[in-house]
């Protein structure tokens, strides 16, 4: 950020005003990559602000948000094809910042899951090798087995 003199003084730039800044090279975007027969500049404002609708709304579109707005998921999964365990974690936006609090909260759950995830892949093994289950019949007592696990594990609590 510069600054410029007036009057012997300097005075500083205005703020960079970074959403009319991304929306305009949006519509630049979405005019570019469907015309190509003039530059964005030398268009007549109500064209560009058309361009940039459209640009907008396919940012919209790319950029789903859902009503977690500010949420993390995280969720032990296991891999039908590849017959291993995961973890899986969700945010709706990056990067974040978190209180000390809350960033004990998540690795929590991180562990957590990864410790659910790894007894979900020994279930299935379980269920497959010893007690002889098809792959349907061990998802469905996999299935009961984590809604046995959460409902022994309780709700999770809002932190800070």
């Amino acid at each position: 950020m510069g600054a410029t003199l007036s009057k012997g003084r300097k005075v500083p730039d205005p703020p960079i005003d970074h959403a009319a800044a991304l929306r305009d090279r949006l519509g630049k975007a979405a005019y570019e990559t469907h015309r190509s027969d003039g530059d964005w500049r030398s268009l007549p404002d109500a064209e560009r602000e058309h361009w940039r609708t459209i640009g907008q709304a396919v940012m919209e579109q790319i950029v789903k948000r859902d009503n977690r707005m500010g949420q993390i998921s995280i969720t032990s999964t296991y891999g039908y094809t590849t017959q291993k365990p995961y973890v899986e974690l969700s945010m709706d936006s990056s990067p974040a910042q978190f209180s000390p609090d809350k960033a004990r909260e998540i690795a929590l759950w991180l562990l957590e899951a990864s410790d659910a995830s790894e007894s979900d892949a020994v279930l299935m093994a379980f269920a497959r090798d010893q007690i002889g289950l098809d792959e349907r019949r061990s998802a469905q007592l996999l299935d009961q087995f984590r809604q046995y696990r959460e409902k022994q594990r309780g709700s999770a609590v809002d932190s800070a």
